[in-house]
């Protein structure tokens, strides 16, 4: 038997960072359209979605009526420019099997239902999280509803990961667990159901074998043909992380898992990728990695297919002065096939908590990608520590995002906020 540990390093994707203050830069135009607190709700973990309507929706690890996260909707302005108004949808409960402390952005389905993973709670003899979903009232302005569709125990799954679960037309979704499995080192889990309330759980692969693939901490993409993509944190052949692909069993053929990329296998390559992957029309993937690079402060890379292995091309390389380890992953433009994301930390500035940025493609097939920093945040006016992913609008193109922490409200600084920047 192979057990990895669960380091500090991969603490370091979910807790909150300890940061200092200093003036405001900016190098776009960005908007607070949120300022969250500690009256209602605070520590929006993870990511936005969006409705039809142009409505977000969201999480907070901590908060709502007993303190331990909501999930919210904030709905646009009447005034453009005015901050947005915000409603409660659910708050969390620290007791019970519904779980409490949600952590991954949520997905929605076609009738309007949200699901997300919560870290804390569910099965009480094991207390490792669980799957939750979150049913909208009948009637306008009536309560919705809570149910954890399922609750880990140690065997099949321990504390699931931050990014989103994956979410099919016929109501399967896909998600990973931190630990839990045959070497304690994560797992890939399927959730089926044939009436949209009760679910069945399977798992798909544990990870941690050896040089296999380890401790997953990014959201599960499916592509054309429902094979899943995701990233670990750990594990490969130098066990800083790897991009894994997994191929579910058909027709008479066994499942498999493979490995696309191991990260570390030198300091330029980066190491410990988190987050979304995007993929390309040719078939590449990009993603981010939190850390390796010049200086240790991560970069964003492309994965190319070959016949056997995958071929990785550095396109940004991280620094403190721009802005450092990114977490939330990458979004994309399919009409220029720009490149979006956030860093976490640092950006040049006294009390700097990391950036938004842009990374726009070359002229010429195998030239430089160009990198523009979008925002500067700065923690006691327009918040820190973005950690994820972010939303961009298909119709007006603008960005959206939460930062965990930072910003002044209710003579508090460290919150968090939801942030928009309009025509990046």
């Amino acid at each position: 038997m192979c057990f990895r540990t669960f380091t500090l390093k991969n603490a370091f994707l979910l807790m909150i960072m300890t940061v200092a203050l200093g003036p405001l830069s900016s190098a776009q135009t960005e908007s607070n359209i949120f300022l969250y607190n500690k009256l209602t709700d605070f520590w929006p973990q993870g990511g936005l979605i969006e409705d039809g309507a142009g409505n977000l929706y969201g999480t907070t690890r901590g908060g709502g009526t007993y303190g331990v996260g909501t999930v919210y909707e904030l709905s646009p302005p009447a005034v453009s420019g005015a901050t947005w108004n915000q409603t409660i949808l659910y708050s969390f409960v620290p007791y019970g099997g519904g779980g409490f402390v949600p952590i991954s952005d949520l997905v929605k389905d076609k009738n309007g239902a949200l699901y997300g993973t919560f870290y804390f709670g569910g099965d009480p003899t094991c207390n490792c999280g669980g799957v939750y979903k979150l049913t909208p009232p009948a009637v306008t302005g009536g309560a919705w509803t809570e149910s954890a569709i399922y609750n880990f125990k140690t065997s099949d799954g321990h504390l699931p990961t931050t990014g989103a679960l994956a979410l099919t037309p016929n109501g399967t979704l896909y998600g990973t667990t931190l630990q839990g499995g045959t070497w304690d080192s994560g797992v890939l889990y399927k959730l089926a159901t044939k009436d949209g309330i009760t679910y069945s759980e399977s798992v798909l692969y544990s990870f941690g074998n050896l040089s296999d693939a380890s401790t997953p901490n990014g959201p599960i993409v499916l592509d054309s043909k429902g094979f899943l993509y995701g990233v670990t944190s750990l594990g490969g052949v130098f066990n800083q992380g790897t991009v894994y692909k997994y191929v579910p069993a058909a027709n008479g053929n066994p499942a498999v898992e493979s490995v696309l990329f191991s990260f570390g296998g030198s300091k330029s390559s980066g190491s410990t990728p988190v987050g979304d992957l995007v993929f390309d029309a040719s078939g590449n993937l990009y993603g981010v990695t939190t850390y390796g690079g010049s200086a240790n402060d991560g970069l964003v890379y492309e994965l190319s297919p070959g016949n056997s292995t995958w071929t990785e091309t550095v396109l940004y390389v991280f620094s403190k002065s721009s802005g450092a380890n990114p977490l939330g992953g990458l979004t994309w433009n399919p009409t220029n096939n720009n490149l979006y994301g956030t860093t976490s930390a640092l950006n040049g500035q006294a009390s700097g908590g990391g950036t938004v940025f842009k990374l726009i493609p070359p002229a010429v097939s195998g030239g430089a990608w160009t990198e523009s920093t979008l925002f500067n945040f700065i923690y006691e006016t327009s918040g820190g520590g973005p950690t994820g992913g972010i939303r961009r609008d298909t119709k007006t193109g603008s960005l959206y995002g939460t930062c965990l922490q930072g910003a002044i409200g209710h003579n508090d600084w460290y919150w968090g906020t939801a942030w928009q920047i309009a025509n990046p």
